[in-house]
């Protein structure tokens, strides 16, 4: 018995490799024994605001959430800046738990405290607003050829920010992290689309998004490992060699990658 957890899938009808990773990743979990928490963000806001529910719960890669949760599986989700607005169809149509923030699970003996991140407040004050159900709702009325250009200049701006946004996360998450309490053994993130994993009391991980490779957090009775698949991994530090995986490793940064 295992549990998963990751965040930042981001599906989108227009980029349908993010639902074959999801696809290759459910294929290995055995709903009769296996627990999977999303913490965030399984649909991107485009996909979310311009998709109707019929055609939403069409999508291969939910559907397949929804059957390993018919098979037995345990699904839960939390919301994220993204996929607010979502949590009732995941709930109708995927059958999933819906969790509020911060989520307190316990894993093989592992206490775990997770979040979806971008609610702490390190996310610039506009970003918010965009957040809004009235945005979600007035967005997807936009034609295409209005949305399409409002979404590639939101992506611009946010590659151009990317960096600074990242370290003012990370700086915000181990803030919160050390003024969680001792009988939480790992904190997880989600938002960052960067997989980090920082040992320490407690651990720090950031699961990452799956724009360009899958990540995930794997607990079993060999403790919490965060795996980061497939794409080009160049980016991602590789652990130190005498970092160890368990939830009381010594003070550092570091990624786990796997091939």
């Amino acid at each position: 018995m295992s549990d998963y957890f990751l965040s930042d899938v981001h599906l989108r009808e227009d980029r349908p490799e993010r639902g074959r990773r999801l696809l290759r990743f459910l294929g290995r979990l055995d709903p009769a024994a296996d627990r999977l928490i999303i913490a965030g963000d399984l649909c991107d806001f485009w996909m979310g605001s311009r998709t109707p529910p019929d055609r939403l719960a069409r999508d291969e890669a939910l559907a397949a959430l929804a059957g390993f949760r018919r098979a037995g599986g345990a699904l839960s989700i939390l919301a994220g800046n993204h996929d607010h607005w979502l949590m009732d169809f995941y709930a109708d149509a995927l059958g999933a738990q819906i969790v509020p923030e911060p989520m307190d699970v316990e894993s093989h003996g592992v206490r775990l405290r997770v979040v979806h991140g971008h609610l702490l407040g390190a996310r610039k004050r506009w970003k918010g607003v965009m957040e809004s159900r009235g945005f979600f709702r007035a967005f997807g009325t936009l034609p295409g050829f209005v949305a399409g250009p409002l979404d590639a200049a939101l992506q611009a701006k946010n590659r151009r920010g990317l960096l600074d946004d990242e370290r003012r996360h990370l700086a915000t998450y181990r803030d919160y992290a050390a003024g969680l309490p001792d009988a939480v053994d790992v904190a997880v993130f989600g938002h960052v689309h960067r997989a980090v994993d920082q040992p320490g009391r407690p651990r720090l991980i950031v699961l990452g998004g799956w724009q360009d490779r899958l990540s995930f957090l794997k607990v079993d009775h060999s403790g919490p490992t965060l795996h980061v698949e497939g794409g080009d991994a160049d980016d991602i530090p590789a652990r130190a060699p005498d970092a160890p995986s368990h939830a009381s490793a010594p003070t550092g940064d570091a990624t786990t990658s796997t091939p």
